[in-house]
């Protein structure tokens, strides 16, 4: 069994995936945000547990931050900082171990000119503004630039640093956004 976890992990993930392309309505923060909901006293540990996990799926972070800050508008610092963990995990994970469950094949099976072109910008000396860059932008993966870095041998904190750099003013934006229009759906 150990010797097909990359395997099934990768089916799990290619079931899931295609259920999301057939309900991409269930990744709205609306959507998420109802089911937390339903969840009464347990909605904030599932909410952790979905930011910590939804990396592995390759899913944005963006749809959880902006549940969480609808979800509980009472505490948007702990959801900042459930969300700022997120993203380090999900960076942590796809750094460290991009062959696990075939990150590495359907990254640079689905991107094969930007990972290739990203490797060559990781050995330059802007490397780190790179990332920072790249994680500003919201409408590009991060997943992929963080597997790069890790391929490319770029330090893990350098990475991490560059990071939260680009991602810190729209999670910013979002649990303070999110919170905005939570109350604004509640009128």
């Amino acid at each position: 069994m150990i010797k097909h976890i990359n395997t099934v992990w990768l089916l799990v993930v290619a079931v899931i995936l295609g259920i999301i392309v057939i309900h991409p309505e269930w990744l709205a923060r609306e959507s998420i945000s109802h089911f937390l909901g339903q969840m009464g006293s347990r909605a904030l540990i599932i909410y952790v547990l979905m930011s910590l996990t939804r990396s592995l799926l390759l899913i944005p972070c963006t749809p959880f931050v902006l549940a969480g800050a609808i979800s509980f508008p009472q505490w948007p610092l702990l959801v900042f900082a459930i969300s700022l963990t997120g993203v380090v995990v999900g960076a942590f994970l796809v750094y460290s171990f991009p062959s696990f469950g075939g990150y590495d094949r359907l990254l640079e099976k689905k991107y094969p000119d930007k990972i290739a072109n990203l490797k060559t910008k990781m050995q330059h000396k802007n490397a780190f503004w790179f990332v920072a860059g790249w994680s500003f932008f919201p409408l590009v993966p991060t997943d992929a630039v963080c597997y790069v870095a890790g391929v490319a041998k770029m330090s893990l904190r350098k990475m991490l640093t560059a990071l939260l750099l680009g991602e810190l003013p729209f999670v910013i934006m979002y649990v303070f956004l999110g919170a905005e229009i939570g109350e604004w759906l509640r009128i």
